[in-house]
């Protein structure tokens, strides 16, 4: 995994070249300033919570992951046999959806048969870790995209995600193609148009001054 000053350097080099290709992203800059770009540590409870994140806003599922730790466990970390050992209609009670219990109990197991999963995607090109996270249970091109972006990929977009659609509809008035060649300009940097993006429908989408 890349060390945090590498991280910095390669997302403050690939923001400047973004900005020299496209002037509505340098304005996106200029109006959000900073975004967070380090490298959070990928666990297990990271994995609890992209299943949960799914298709819920990010405030939800904090309060449904926060419920979720309370009930399972009193200690830092959720412990995946305390998952697996957990009743399903108890944890339905948390507002987490069956078909998401099993997701996550699936990934229990997994990381409890296989403890180094999650370090053996480190090492694999962006396709072929998307395409090994993909055989878990649960696990499909959103969620594998965000698992990359956690550990500090540059060059990763999710098209299935809403808010990046809307914020880039809105922005560039144009729509993104399942290709996403609209987007060609940014790469290899396309991780860091992703986080302005994010940052900008997060800030309440307020219109650029170009």
């Amino acid at each position: 995994m890349k060390n945090v000053l590498e991280l910095t350097d390669n997302f403050e080099l690939g923001k400047k070249k973004l900005c020299a290709k496209n002037k509505k992203f340098c304005s996106l800059v200029y109006q959000i300033g900073l975004v967070d770009h380090q490298i959070s540590d990928l666990n297990f409870e990271v994995l609890l919570k992209i299943i949960i994140n799914q298709q819920l806003s990010n405030h939800v599922a904090d309060v449904i992951f926060l419920r979720l730790k309370n009930r399972i466990s009193g200690s830092e970390h959720i412990e995946p046999q305390k998952l697996i050992d957990c009743d399903n209609n108890d944890l339905r009670e948390l507002g987490i959806s069956f078909s998401k219990i099993s997701f996550m109990k699936d990934i229990s197991e997994k990381i409890i048969n296989s403890p180094n999963l999650i370090k053996s995607w480190e090492n694999l090109e962006n396709q072929e870790a998307i395409t090994e996270i993909q055989k878990l249970k649960g696990f499909g091109p959103w969620s594998a995209s965000i698992i990359l972006l956690y550990m500090g990929r540059m060059d990763i977009f999710p098209y299935n995600d809403a808010t990046l659609q809307k914020a880039y509809n809105m922005i560039y008035e144009k729509k993104l193609s399942k290709n996403l060649s609209e987007i060609n300009w940014a790469k290899p940097y396309r991780s860091i148009l992703a986080r302005y993006l994010w940052k900008w429908v997060d800030n309440g989408m307020i219109p650029l001054h170009n």
